[in-house]
């Protein structure tokens, strides 16, 4: 049973645009799910205030986000009986709330149509409860301004008046009807109600089949339709729009009300902050009996307490870190700085420097950096003689540039060797190349042993390993010309190493010559013309030393064709979700069109990823991946409801691209006891992944996204990402023109690069770029850029494979639907709708012209039609589409099996005759394709002699007829002859269907 309704409080309006006398009467009009209700009339009103709740019943709480809750503000005009419209509020049904924590808003009232005129704000809070004491509330009379209520009290009492369609029993019960659960399998399809029990459209319905009764005539059964094919997902597991307060202003429906003075960062809540920065110290005195000092420095506030690294007898130490504290929860006035001094035992205290925070002076960014100050320390005695401490003190947003490499006090002090590991960077990803190697031949190879030698060449670049074929010859000269592709990054570290081996024995392989060719004498080349081949001397193996070199009596050479590719885009992620596509040559680059802006604000509802003090624990960090900028937040150490409030831009030279924004869990910060083990990595909590074609220019779209990770037990909900996103673009001219130019750079498709080669080169780029960003500070590990890369989608997988499978069948399924109704029309199941066709047909042959004009036009109605219902947020991963939520645990532990395969035997043969099986199905019907194509390839080859010359009269015959009767009465009478009457129809197939059966194909050549 159903019992989830929908709860609008409307409590006032503000501003309202007047009417008559320079005032109003309004009243507003709330309608959801073809449920209407109205306020009280509050006469001559211009700020009126209602506070009057109602309730709405929902009929299918999955298409929630489909639905809209629309509220119009009206003017009653009593003289003639009329309503004037103020303005009107539109909401979304993924914005909607749960009743504790929905909150009145303010939304500014717009214009319900272009011509007319809409001013002020109406106040609503609107919230979803599961409540069963709650009841739908009752429908009011039609609009009528000479009955209508002008006050609450008499609109209570004209609700309490009979109904003479209302039951009159005592507390009636409600049973609200509704679809399963998606998740379930549809039963068959039943006649259900289509109103709720108890509402209005409830008791219209009950009149009429009261009169029908009389009549002798069965009321109409009235049912609602399920879509098996539907991609509807749990309520849980979809996007919700939010209207948060930014630095900017309100954001509501994505459009922006300013507020105070915006800054740099207005896509992010502006976060007040403490900042304290510890520079250095002087003149300290010795602590220990060697006369040594090992200080450091502890700051505290409240109950915060951080701490500097430390310097081993130092009595001059600089340490230049920042410490940010959130002053939303400062619980101290007091700001006190100690300097200890580090022992094995005990640490010793040298001194402190206590200052009142009242006094702390508050910084705006673009000011210059404030001045540090030394500060005298104070001992244990009170004396002024422990030294001097250099601070600076202030306070500030996230806009501050000290921002990023401040160390943020958490709820769980953090040691000082790990600070590095919790700030938030950004990374520049490597400049990537295409190393093209084009191995031709190679002269005066002379084989250790006498043997007739099996000689092939091995190119190694870094990691990456490509041999050629074994070749035999009598003679000293070989030939292969085969070609290679490598990857290599800036700055070119590693230089390319090629080797001439013989194959002496089974795995046992004997070096002949190597030589190394640096990547920086390569040439460079931007497009398909070709470059010149070199010779290249090959030289003994072992042989290091000049002098050996040159004694050596070794002329064997090789004939290589190398450069590096500039032309291409290195892919290093999956295809659909690319984030780059420009070139590797600068010279290529095209000028951005428009600039991406990311505000990551929090995460709400994370599940524990490790144990700490026997309780749930995460250090949560985000990594944003877009072109060749990768960025990572702050770590928030031991929180399920973190806030970054971190804005980062993007230049966009591309909108037909995707920005990736991962989260994960800091297992540098690690609350198990064994943090060696192998299990000790980041662990992702989910993605999101944004195409930027998707998004509005200009639009900020707010939304908390689902985290979804699919585990081998099945999909789990892992918390929620907000995020607010604006795509601005520099010119809508040069944004249409980017969809006529082509989607990758002109080498693709000049030189293209086969499917196994770009699979190849992209798992060796994802490696390269791991390599490379985790040798930066703090690192970004490689199982993170893994994920973020989607390292593993070209691995097979069940699931993925039936998810394809179904959104196959889903695009023919419109095709599908049209033969259906197709089909009905040549049986005449509905004759007015055949006719018309008949119609339509008849009108068509006669004015072909009018046959592309009609289609264009439909297409074009179509398209205007379905603008309505056109998205209002960013597609998110949908478990229904990924078929996660319905896999089998055996394919999933399948999909995250590794590779290869680490399984038992037996479970491995298991799944190989899965396999076959299903390849069998598929073979089969391949089969069937190549059967039908050689039998229309047959009809021409005489294979079957009298088959052919049948089809070669009927050829000469049908040239004839066509060469004297007009096209239009041969395309009436195939038309009329398609869709005549089953009474003239056969059972049995056609005579062209039996002749084309018969006809022979290869498949009796098959083995």
């Amino acid at each position: 049973m159903n019992n989830v309704k929908l709860g609008v409080e409307v409590q006032s309006a503000h501003d309202l645009l007047p009417k008559e006398q320079d005032t109003a009467n309004a009243f507003v009009e709330v309608e959801f799910d073809g449920q209407k209700f109205r306020t009280a009339i509050k006469e001559g009103d211009l700020n009126p205030v209602w506070n009057e709740q109602f309730y709405f019943n929902i009929s299918d709480p999955s298409r929630l986000q489909e639905l809209h809750l629309e509220a119009y503000v009206y003017h009653a005009n009593r003289a003639n009986n009329s309503k004037a419209c103020l303005g009107k509020v539109r909401i979304s049904g993924t914005s909607f709330d749960t009743q504790p924590d929905a909150s009145p808003l303010q939304y500014p009232l717009e214009k319900r149509n272009i011509l007319s005129r809409a001013r002020g704000e109406l106040a609503l809070r609107v919230f979803l409860t599961d409540d069963p004491s709650v009841r739908v509330s009752a429908p009011g009379p039609e609009f009528d301004m000479l009955s209508t209520p002008t006050t609450a009290q008499e609109q209570a009492a004209a609700s309490s008046m009979l109904n003479p369609f209302q039951e009159t029993r005592p507390n009636p019960v409600r049973q609200f009807q509704h679809l399963p659960r998606e998740q379930q399998r549809p039963a068959p399809m039943t006649a259900q109600p289509y109103y709720p029990e108890g509402s209005y459209g409830d008791q219209q319905q009950r009149s009429f089949a009261a009169v029908a009764n009389k009549a002798g005539v069965p009321p109409p059964q009235i049912a609602r339709m399920y879509a098996p094919g539907s991609q509807q997902q749990p309520v849980d597991f979809q996007l919700k729009e939010t209207s948060p307060t930014l630095g900017g202003g309100r954001v509501i429906g994505g459009r922006v009300y300013p507020g105070e003075k915006a800054g740099a960062y207005d896509l992010v809540e502006k976060m007040q902050y403490l900042f304290v920065r510890v520079v250095k110290a002087r003149d300290l005195p010795n602590m220990d009996l060697t006369g040594s000092l090992d200080p450091y420095v502890e700051v505290h506030l409240g109950n915060y307490k951080m701490k500097t690294k430390y310097f081993e007898k130092n009595q001059r130490p600089e340490w230049d870190e920042v410490f940010a504290f959130p002053r939303e929860v400062m619980q101290s006035t007091m700001l006190e700085v100690v300097v200890k001094d580090k022992d094995v035992i005990r640490d010793d205290y040298v001194g402190r420097v206590s200052l009142d925070l009242n006094e702390v002076p508050v910084r705006v960014p673009p000011d210059s950096p404030l001045a540090p100050e030394w500060y005298r320390l104070v001992g244990k005695d009170g004396m002024r003689d422990r030294g001097e401490l250099m601070l600076a003190v202030w306070y500030g947003t996230q806009a501050d540039e000290c921002f990023p490499s401040a160390i943020h006090a958490g709820s769980t002090p953090v040691d000082s060797h790990l600070h590095n590991y919790i700030r938030g960077k950004v990374y520049p990803a490597p400049r990537m190349w295409y190393v093209r190697v084009n191995v031709i031949e190679a002269h005066d190879i002379i084989p250790r042993e006498n043997h007739i030698p099996d000689v092939f060449v091995k190119v190694r670049l870094g990691h990456q390993i490509l041999k050629t074929r074994q070749v035999r010859s009598p003679t000293r000269n070989f030939m292969w010309n085969e070609e290679m592709m490598f990857v290599a990054a800036e700055p070119f570290e590693e230089d390319l190493m090629i080797t001439i081996e013989d194959r002496v024995a089974q795995n046992k392989d004997e070096v002949i010559g190597e030589a190394m060719i640096p990547l920086t004498v390569l040439p460079r080349r931007a497009d398909h013309k070709p470059v010149r081949p070199a010779w290249f001397d090959l030289r003994r193996p072992g042989l290091i030393d000049v002098n050996q070199l040159k004694e050596d009596k070794f002329y064997a050479k090789i004939h290589i064709r190398a450069c590096l590719e500039g032309g291409y885009h290195v892919l290093d992620e999956s295809t659909q979700y690319c984030s780059d596509l420009r070139p590797t040559m600068k010279q290529l680059w095209k000028p951005p069109i428009g600039m991406l802006e990311a505000g990551i604000l929090s995460a709400n509802g994370l599940h524990p990823t490790k144990t700490r003090n026997d309780r749930g624990s995460c250090d949560a960090y985000c990594v944003a991946k877009y072109g060749s900028k990768w960025v990572r937040t702050r770590t928030i150490v031991d929180n399920l409801s973190p806030r970054f409030n971190e804005q980062y831009t993007w230049d966009v030279f591309d909108h037909g691209t995707v920005l990736t924004i991962g989260l994960f869990d800091n297992c540098h910060i690690s609350g198990d006891s064994n943090p060696s083990s192998p299990g000790h990595m980041d662990k992702p909590i989910g993605k999101v992944r944004i195409r930027l074609s998707t998004l509005e220019t200009g639009r900020v779209y707010t939304h908390t996204y689902p985290l979804l990770v699919l585990h081998p037990s099945g999909v789990k909900k892992m918390g929620e990402l907000h995020l607010a996103i604006r795509f601005s673009a520099t010119s809508l001219i040069n944004v249409l023109f980017t969809y006529s130019r082509p989607l990758l750079p002109k080498m693709h498709y000049a030189q293209p690069l086969s499917i196994v080669q770009q699979e190849m080169l992209r798992h060796q780029a994802v490696q390269v770029v791991a390599q490379r960003l985790g040798r930066m500070e703090p690192p970004v590990r490689k199982e993170v850029v893994e994920f973020m890369s989607d390292a593993r989608s070209h691995l097979w997988s069940m699931r993925r494979s039936k998810a394809n499978f179904f959104r196959l069948m889903q695009v023919f399924s419109g095709v599908l639907a049209a033969g259906k109704w197709f089909g009905d029309v040549c049986q005449w199941k509905n004759p007015v709708t055949t006719v018309l066709v008949h119609v339509l047909f008849v009108m068509l042959v006669f004015y072909p012209d009018l046959i592309l004009p009609t289609i264009f036009l439909y297409m074009f109605l179509i398209g205007l039609w379905n603008y309505r219902f056109r998205p209002r947020f960013p597609p998110h991963m949908n478990t229904r589409i990924s078929y996660a939520d319905v896999a089998n645990p055996d394919e999933l532990d399948e999909e995250f099996d590794t590779f290869p395969t680490s399984k038992s035997p037996d479970l491995i043969r298991m799944r190989y005759d899965r396999l076959r099986h299903v390849a069998g199905r598929i073979q089969t019907v391949v089969g069937d394709i190549a059967t039908q194509g050689e039998r229309l390839q047959s009809l021409l080859s005489w294979r079957d002699p009298r088959a052919t010359a049948m089809f070669l009269i009927f050829c000469l015959i049908t040239a004839i007829i066509l060469y004297v009767t007009p096209f239009q009465v041969i395309a009436l009478c195939l038309g009329f002859f398609w869709m005549r009457h089953p009474r003239f129809r056969h059972k049995v197939p056609a005579a062209p269907v039996n002749f084309f059966r018969r006809l022979p194909a290869k498949t009796d050549s098959l083995l």
